[in-house]
């Protein structure tokens, strides 16, 4: 069979990503919201973001969600320059007899443009849920969860060296270090049960009660990728030589399924393969989720939860692959001296017979909502009107999550019946930087339909905008 690069998968993959963790989780609610979800999702919502919500009332005891009507998918990418940016700096000029020629940059467009693309993370995230329920069975049992997900996830990082070089040149005497270059990518499938109800109330207190909730996840992995390692380096010298050295790892690992893993000298693709919806996984793990929410009163809750406690081992067709060597370059004109310095680089060694982890992008989540119609201070309002705000805090650097802090704020307001829930909401920090989210939700009979994006100002200014997102899903209601 034709043996397939490790180059190719790492750029073929990284066209993937997912959206859980501190910077993003995957309903058009919260995405409407800007992802401030920790004290007010309710029902499906809940499962994954905080399991003591499972105990609160939905308006119903049962909700779904599934493909049907409308599959729960989402889709949302980045780009390190908008169409503003594009057009400038690759669109061209009129000149004066009316062609189209390129634009000659300045060293302040050149630099503008090195900043732009060397500072950027590649990021596209599509997550698929098959099917998700919640049943609240009364106050004393509290409420139940399930979720069985695919989740596709990659982070692609490039060297700022490689744009200094286009931009900028080679500098004397100036270390280049690679140790910015990153890439991960991951295809997991998870099940999970959740549970959550109420564990005290209080009579004679600031706070009126408090519900618990725990989840436990069971997590299949189909593919990873990461550098878990890279000190790579060079330097042009004062005497012309460039002189250098690499050190790398890493960590690799498929489903057996489709290809056999032989790290450095690639894979090969199985002869007998056929598509199966549950291929044997490459690695599997455990994960858990714990939260807590109390209502302070009538109007106020306050959420606090931690996700995605856990981690993977990867342990069928994985490979550790490592690099290391020195190396010099001093303008060979010769195929032996080109060929030579093509062997050193040719000094990688591939581990095929031990295993690794891999973690879960474990976050930190704080909330607290407040029902603006019940206020004390408020004789009449227009519907109902819920507005949240809330803190995550990765606590690694896994796909999906940010040590960055991302504070946002949203606001979900019921005008009246028969009119869909007009949703918006704020975040800054984290990985994803702005978000305006603005999303719409009616419900039909049964069945509620959502609609959203995170990234509003594209709509409302496309040029501008470095990000493209799009949630669309049902769930039902009984």
């Amino acid at each position: 069979m034709k043996k397939i690069s490790l180059f190719f998968l790492i750029i073929s993959g990284s066209l993937l990503a997912q959206t859980f963790g501190s910077y993003g989780f995957s309903t058009s609610k919260n995405a409407s919201l800007a992802f401030t979800y920790t004290s007010n999702s309710l029902g499906t919502d809940a499962i994954g973001v905080n399991p003591a919500n499972l105990a609160l009332n939905d308006r119903t005891s049962f909700s779904l969600r599934t493909i049907f009507p409308l599959p729960p998918i989402n889709f949302a990418t980045t780009t390190p320059l908008s169409v503003e940016k594009y057009n400038y700096f690759f669109g061209g000029v009129t000149d004066a007899q009316g062609n189209r020629v390129g634009r000659y940059l300045t060293q302040s467009d050149k630099d503008e443009l090195n900043e732009l693309l060397g500072e950027y993370d590649f990021i596209l995230n599509f997550q698929l849920n098959y099917l998700s329920f919640a049943i609240n069975v009364n106050e004393k049992v509290g409420g139940f969860g399930f979720a069985f997900t695919d989740r596709f996830g990659a982070s692609l990082r490039l060297s700022k060296i490689f744009t200094d070089l286009i931009f900028s040149g080679l500098y004397p005497m100036k270390l280049y270090s690679l140790s910015d270059l990153d890439a991960k990518v991951t295809f997991l499938r998870e099940i999970s049960f959740s549970y959550g109800r109420k564990i005290l109330d209080f009579d004679y207190a600031f706070v009126k009660n408090i519900y618990g909730g725990i989840a436990l996840k069971f997590v299949r992995g189909y593919y990873y990728l990461s550098t878990s390692k890279n000190n790579s380096f060079f330097r042009y010298d004062s005497d012309n030589v460039i002189r250098g050295a690499w050190d790398f790892e890493i960590q690799h690992a498929l489903t057996p399924d489709i290809a056999k893993n032989y790290g450095k000298d690639s894979i090969i693709s199985v002869k007998d393969f056929s598509f199966t919806l549950f291929p044997e996984p490459a690695g599997t793990g455990l994960g858990f989720d714990i939260g807590v929410t109390s209502f302070i009163n009538d109007q106020l809750r306050v959420s606090l939860a931690v996700t995605d406690i856990g981690s993977i081992t990867w342990d069928r067709n994985q490979a550790i692959i490592k690099g290391n060597g020195n190396f010099t370059f001093e303008g060979y004109s010769s195929e032996e001296q080109l060929d030579s310095l093509v062997d050193k680089f040719k000094n990688v060694q591939s581990n095929l017979n031990t295993s690794f982890s891999s973690g879960l992008p474990t976050t930190l989540r704080l909330g607290l909502s407040y029902q603006l119609d019940q206020a004390p201070f408020i004789s009449r309002f227009p519907g109902k009107m819920l507005i949240s705000l809330d803190y995550n805090q990765g606590l690694n650097s896994e796909i999906g999550n940010s040590t960055k802090p991302r504070v946002s704020l949203g606001i979900d307001w019921d005008p009246a019946k028969r009119i869909p829930n007009i949703r918006t909401g704020f975040s800054v920090g984290g990985k994803l930087g702005f978000m305006w989210g603005f999303g719409l939700g009616m419900s039909l009979g049964p069945i509620e339909f959502n609609f959203a994006t995170s990234n509003f100002d594209a709509l409302v200014s496309p040029n501008t905008s470095k990000k493209i997102n799009l949630y669309v899903d049902s769930k039902w209601r009984f």
